[in-house]
């Protein structure tokens, strides 16, 4: 949703955000046991609310290959993700492997968001001072 990846099929679309500002939040985990593996989960989070409408999650294997699945807060208020299945929250849908990574880092980025699916940066100054 966040992230375009090529070949990627979802039954999300960032087009289906309204305009506005939003954040994009980057969390980067790994297991203690084995740092190879990483999972990367990027949130779009409204700037208003401070409440996550979106996020794409990668799962990064030691030996190479990847998993990829993206999540978006339905028309009724739960959460969908990329293969259409349905919960009533994001932790619902995600794999529950990922609640034994431990967060490493994690970064924002003020964006705003045209309505037609494209995200822009927004410069410090106005991130900071602008609403």
């Amino acid at each position: 949703m966040i992230i375009d990846l090529p070949d990627f099929e979802s039954q999300n679309a960032l087009a289906e955000l309204p305009a506005g500002r939003y954040m994009v939040v980057e969390s980067l985990y790994a297991l203690e046991r084995l740092p190879s593996c990483q999972v990367i989960l990027s949130e779009i989070v409204t700037a208003s609310e401070s409440r996550t409408v979106g996020a794409d999650l990668q799962i990064l294997f030691g030996d190479g290959s990847s998993l990829f699945r993206d999540f978006a807060v339905a028309p009724d208020g739960g959460w969908r993700d990329s293969y259409g299945a349905k919960a009533d929250t994001l932790a619902d849908l995600l794999p529950p492997e990922v609640a034994n990574f431990k967060l490493i880092n994690r970064l924002g980025t003020v964006v705003d968001h045209d309505g037609c699916g494209h995200l822009i940066a927004v410069g410090d100054k106005e991130a900071n001072h602008g609403a």
